[in-house]
Formats: structure tokens, C-alpha cells, sequence
């Protein structure tokens, strides 16, 4: 009997063991990585297995022209490729985020987002006196001049008082160049002279307004919906504007002369929320300012590509092309010049104008 019951509690000791084997045996499964660290949606690998946080932000824009919105996807597309997918841009490039370019501005100025491609209004608001200037026709002689401004001291202080006002940089090492402004009318224009009494529109712009007044034109500002009609009903009869502006709207169908003045050079900026940007680290503010370099470079080469296509498509249409060696710029430049720096003479930044010129080549 004895037996009996040492045999009984030899396998109840023996059963214990094995179930306390196994139970140690499933702690110790349990205990181990459930999955590596490059499984982390926020984290990538590098070459030698360890792990940096990618940086996700969002680059907005309204669809201002085709090209602007392509070169921004350009931009993107280089700044994650040669990050090797550690910057991570969000695009918002058709107006999701908004189409108004004040509280687009206000927007990245307030940190809701990162980058912004947009015009001058920035600018506006933090110098109006040097942007008024720029309003002024033939302050610019062609778009080199207008890029090395914004490379010099000039440009340089006018970022820094950007940053300084409103939290935003912008990016000046390029900039995205839009085709020069043309003017249009049913006559031939190749002096100043031609410009008396003539019915000019143009953008309801103080600066803009006041250059073609010192002509002699009638000036009428007339919405850009509305132009087409007024100049098919002789409202007004000729109208100043960028090439892809005039074939958007189709006025060569109803004006029969086009002036290669140049007059008037503008651009787009990439801006930066400034909290944000010194965030980056040094490799990352290089990696995101040699994307905008590259993105910009290829628009500004399609933009002069695509005006060479409309210069051809609009005489091919029927208009006249008065070309800029046919047309004195110098008549118009002394009546609009000397003319606007003494009726602004307080309101320009002094000695601005002939520093501007001094860049030229």
C-alpha cells in the first residue's frame, strides 16, 4: 500500500514539473520583440540597421499657374528622394487648404503649415515701400536682374525683416520666375508718344496705374473677367499683361498688335514656417534648398519655353509682334521714371531705385 501511494505522488511530482517547464517555457517567448523597429511606420532604417524619425510636412499652394503646381511636385519628389524617405512632403497644391493668398499667408505664418509656394504678398506686408517700388514698370531690365536682387544684401535684409515680422523665410537662392509683362492694342505702339490718349487697362495697382499714367494713356483698371468684353466693345483698347495671361483669356482674338516692352518682371517664392525650418537640422535645410533650386530652375526654363510657344502661336493667329529692338523703351523710361521717384519721394526707401539699377549687368 505504502508503495502504491509513493508510486501516485512520484507522478504527481513529475506531472508538476513539466507543467511548470512549459509555463516557464511561454514567459519567455512572450518576453521578446514583437516586431523590429523599421515595422514603425515613424521610423525608417538606414544602412547600418539603426532608425531615424521621418520628418512628415505640409507644402501648400492655390494653383496660381500649371507650372508653379508642377514645379512644387518636382520639388517634393527631390527633397524625399534625396532624403532617402526620412522628409516626407504633404502636397496641397490645387487650393485644398484654401485660395485666398491672405489666409494662405496667415496660415504659415501661424504654423499651420510648413512651406507655401506663393507671390509677393508676404512682402507686401512686411516692406509695402520697397514692393511698391517694385510696381513701378522698367525698374527691372530682364529676369536676371530681378534674381540677383533677391540674392543681394537688398534681398537678403528684406528676408530678414520678414522672419523678424512675421515668422516666415523665404527661400531666395532661386526663385520661380513668371514670363515678363506685354502690351496689346489694336495699333502699333513703339514710342511713348503712341501711348497719348490711348484707353489702357490695367490692374487696379497704385504703382501700375500711376507708370502708364505718365505716358499720356487713359487709364481704366477693369476686372480680368471683364477685360475680354471691354476690349471688344472699344471700353478700352489696349491692355498690358503676361503671355500666358493673354492666351488664357483669348485677346488675341481682339486685339490685333502685341509690343514685346517687358516692362514689368514678378515672381513666386517658396516660404517657410521660420519655428519650423530651424527645427532641420542643417543636412535637411540643404536637402529642401537644393530641391527649390532644382524645381525652379526647370520652371523657369518651361516658363521661357512657353512664351517662345506663345510669341509663335499669337502671330500665327494673326497678331503683330512689335519686338523690342523695334520699340524705344528709353522714351518710355524717362517718362515713367523720373516721373514716379519724385511723386513718391517719400514713400520709397531712399536711394533704392539706384541701387536696384547698379545690379544690372
Amino acid at each position: 500500500m505504502k508503495k502504491r501511494y509513493a508510486a501516485i505522488l512520484l507522478s504527481l511530482i513529475v506531472a508538476a514539473s513539466i507543467i511548470l517547464s512549459a509555463c516557464g517555457s511561454k514567459s519567455s517567448t512572450s518576453s521578446m520583440p514583437s516586431a523590429s523597429p523599421a515595422a514603425d511606420s515613424s521610423a525608417v532604417g538606414d544602412a547600418g540597421g539603426s532608425s531615424t524619425n521621418v520628418v512628415s510636412f505640409k507644402m501648400v499652394g492655390n494653383n496660381s499657374s500649371a507650372l508653379s503646381t508642377e514645379a512644387a511636385k518636382k520639388i517634393a519628389a527631390i527633397i524625399e528622394e534625396k532624403s532617402g524617405g526620412s522628409l516626407k512632403p504633404e502636397l496641397y497644391l490645387e487650393g485644398q487648404l484654401g485660395d485666398n493668398d491672405e489666409d494662405l499667408c496667415t496660415g504659415l505664418s501661424e504654423g499651420n503649415y510648413e512651406m507655401l509656394l506663393n507671390a509677393e504678398m508676404l512682402f507686401n506686408w512686411a516692406v509695402p515701400d520697397w514692393m511698391e517700388l517694385f510696381n513701378m514698370a522698367f525698374i527691372f531690365e530682364d529676369q536676371d536682374h530681378l534674381q540677383k536682387f533677391w540674392e543681394s544684401d537688398m534681398g537678403k535684409d528684406l528676408g530678414q525683416q520678414l522672419i523678424e515680422k512675421y515668422g516666415v523665410r523665404a527661400h531666395l537662392n532661386t526663385i520661380a520666375l513668371r514670363g515678363p509683362r506685354y502690351v496689346t492694342a489694336n495699333k502699333e505702339i513703339k514710342s511713348v508718344s503712341d501711348m497719348v490718349g490711348l484707353k489702357l487697362r490695367t490692374p487696379n495697382n497704385a504703382g501700375v496705374i500711376a507708370s502708364w499714367k505718365a505716358t499720356g494713356a487713359n487709364v481704366t483698371p477693369v476686372a480680368w473677367g471683364e477685360l475680354f468684353g471691354a476690349l471688344q466693345s472699344g471700353i478700352v483698347n489696349a491692355q498690358e499683361n503676361p503671355l500666358a495671361n493673354i492666351d488664357q483669356a483669348g485677346l488675341y482674338q481682339v486685339q490685333s498688335h502685341l509690343m514685346q516692352t517687358e516692362h514689368q518682371y514678378t515672381n513666386y517664392f517658396m516660404f517657410f514656417n521660420e519655428k519650423w525650418y530651424q527645427t532641420l537640422t542643417p543636412e535637411q535645410q540643404q536637402i529642401i534648398g537644393e530641391a527649390i533650386d532644382e524645381g525652379f530652375k526647370w520652371h523657369n526654363e518651361q516658363v521661357n519655353a512657353e512664351d517662345e510657344q506663345f510669341l509663335k502661336s499669337f502671330q500665327e493667329k494673326g497678331m503683330t509682334l512689335i519686338t523690342k529692338d523695334q520699340i524705344d523703351i528709353q522714351s518710355f523710361k524717362d517718362k515713367i521714371i523720373p516721373a514716379l521717384l519724385e511723386e513718391n519721394k517719400d514713400k520709397y526707401p531712399e536711394g533704392a531705385y539706384e541701387k536696384i539699377q547698379a545690379l544690372k549687368n
